[in-house]
């Protein structure tokens, strides 16, 4: 199931990404980016672009260019946290540990997409 939530990109601020996955098979796909994103008839084109993208898989977590960045266990939360910067870099941790800083991409964005494959879910808190 995608689910979107729309928020007010800023550049220069921090989105802290809460999932949880009940179990290891179960995953997800969270990503943020500008979209045409619109309920009722017609439907959706999605994320026009976006500017981070994270997936988890059977325990693994990938960031937007497929590298592996970290892992995931039933029932306990993995923070994903991206600090936006004004120069269309950010850098992000998981679970508070720095994982690559200066990673090139757009930061300003209006939409956060999430995707769960099984039993996931995410909370987001913005800060701007």
């Amino acid at each position: 199931m995608k689910v979107y939530q729309q928020v007010t990109g800023k550049e220069e601020s921090i989105v802290n990404l809460d999932i949880l996955v009940e179990n290891t098979y179960s995953g997800f796909y969270v990503a943020a980016g500008t979209g045409d994103v619109v309920t009722g008839e017609g439907g959706s084109t999605g994320l026009l672009n976006s500017g981070f993208v994270f997936s988890g898989y059977e325990g693994y977590v990938f960031d937007q260019s497929g590298k592996f960045v970290g892992g995931y266990a039933p029932n306990i939360p993995v923070n994903i946290s991206v600090h936006m910067k004004s120069d269309d870099t950010y850098s992000y941790f998981i679970d508070d540990v720095l994982i690559a800083n200066n990673v090139s991409g757009s930061t300003g964005f209006d939409y956060i997409e999430f995707e769960k494959h099984g039993d996931a879910s995410l909370n987001i808190e913005y800060i701007f």
